[in-house]
């Protein structure tokens, strides 16, 4: 298995869910015209509207996707592959849309394919599993068969600085097939209800469980074990999906799931915190003003009310200090050394903290302060903001903490 990675970005598809939300949101305001940033676009977009086009902090979860990867430094891309609805040509690339004639330099990437899924509508929409599949034979055409691919919906939005180039590197260094979940908590309750979810259900006890199957989550509930749209494949599984294995599923998540029934050892990954589902239409509303309120932060924090250590800023292990440069990237299956953001992270370990905390001076007491001054704002209640903060808290590691993969990965995944 070769170290480098296509990675396909899912950015076709239609939402009827975020349509009807929208649709309610402006019976409410009184007007269309009285919704601004992402609704306002969804409202634009008709009964067809497309996550991937959506504006979060003003730029489109695609183009934020594409910026995110930009940072990947320790996995190799040999490519991105974006494949996007026939009815988005002109937006993306016509005159006028969101690339021009040079996509690649203009982001800073190796390569960047776009492939049209030739649908015109919802009606002809295959589905995000044929998508992928139309991704996976462009890149075997091309003559890349050793490298491995990830594929990743743009209906996942991750929050500014998010560390992708960890959920890419942790993924390889499984040297296995690999599904994205992450725990339920308070928000997406409270944004999604029971839309779409499938829990996972592992076979067996280890750090680093295999996936046995998914199936429907039936108590929607803060700390459940749900699958999202992030599908890490080996070259060979490419390969045999592109010919395809995992059945026709519509869903990513569904790919791998029909992966599993068919006996394909599938291990899970975690997402951790700072990912969110376009799935309806006050998630989309949730990520874009959130998104707007940490760009905000980290510009000036007094402005919404926190103080300088409590904004999370890319790759800094204390506030104010820039990590040094990356290291290669191991060979897969390879051991990963304590780093140095968990020695800075979970010094209380070693006796050196400063606070009484063992969450001060990290990123998910920035991330908690900096949701919780949110959320307070949002859904302007405190017992929802309650709510969600005991939410959040299923992501502390135990004082018992010590350095598995898993929590390694789990200590390295945000910034």
């Amino acid at each position: 298995m070769g170290k480098s990675v296509h990675v396909v970005l899912l950015a076709g598809g239609y939402s009827t869910v975020i349509a009807q939300g929208v649709s309610v949101a402006a019976e409410a305001a009184g007007s269309p015209g009285k919704l601004t940033g992402a609704l306002a676009a969804a409202t634009s977009m008709g009964s067809a509207v497309v996550p991937a086009l959506l504006p979060l902090d003003g730029a489109p979860a695609l183009v934020r996707l594409l910026k995110a990867l930009k940072a990947v430094r320790r996995i190799t891309l040999a490519a991105v592959w974006v494949v996007h609805n026939e009815s988005d040509t002109a937006r993306i690339m016509g005159p006028g849309g969101l690339f021009g004639p040079s996509p690649a330099s203009d982001l800073g990437l190796p390569a960047v394919n776009f492939l049209s899924n030739g649908a015109s509508g919802p009606d002809n929409w295959r589905g995000e599993t044929a998508d992928f599949r139309s991704a996976l034979a462009a890149i075997l055409k091309s003559g890349s068969s050793d490298a491995c691919v990830a594929g990743i919906s743009c209906t996942l939005a991750f929050m500014p600085n998010y560390n992708l180039q960890r959920l890419l590197e942790h993924s390889y260094l499984r040297n296995r097939d690999v599904l994205g979940f992450s725990l339920l908590n308070g928000v997406d309750v409270a944004l999604l209800g029971s839309q779409g979810h499938l829990e996972t259900v592992p076979g067996d006890d280890l750090a680093l469980p295999r996936l046995e199957r998914l199936r429907p989550l039936s108590d929607v509930s803060p700390g459940a074990k749900v699958a999202e749209p992030y599908l890490f494949l080996r070259p060979e599984t490419a390969a045999a999906v592109a010919s395809g294995a995992g059945g026709p599923s519509g869903w990513l998540q569904g790919l791998g799931s029909g992966l599993m029934e068919a006996g394909t050892y599938i291990a899970g990954i975690d997402l951790m915190f700072g990912r969110y589902n376009l799935r309806t239409a006050e998630a989309a509303d949730y990520a874009d003003r959130f998104f707007a309120f940490c760009s905000t932060a980290a510009t000036d924090p007094a402005k919404v009310g926190l103080k300088p250590d409590a904004v999370l800023r890319p790759y800094d292990t204390n506030p104010g200090g820039t990590q040094p440069e990356l290291p290669p990237v191991p060979a897969a299956g390879s051991f990963i050394g304590r780093s140095t953001a968990a020695n800075f992270r979970f010094d209380v370990l070693d006796g050196t903290a400063k606070s009484d905390s063992a969450l001060h001076g990290t990123d998910y007491e920035a991330f908690t302060k900096m949701a919780a001054a949110f959320n307070s704002r949002f859904f302007g209640d405190a017992a929802t903001s309650k709510a969600a903060a005991a939410g959040m808290k299923h992501y502390l590691l135990p004082p018992t903490f010590y350095m598995t993969a898993y929590r390694r990965q789990g200590a390295d995944i945000m910034l």
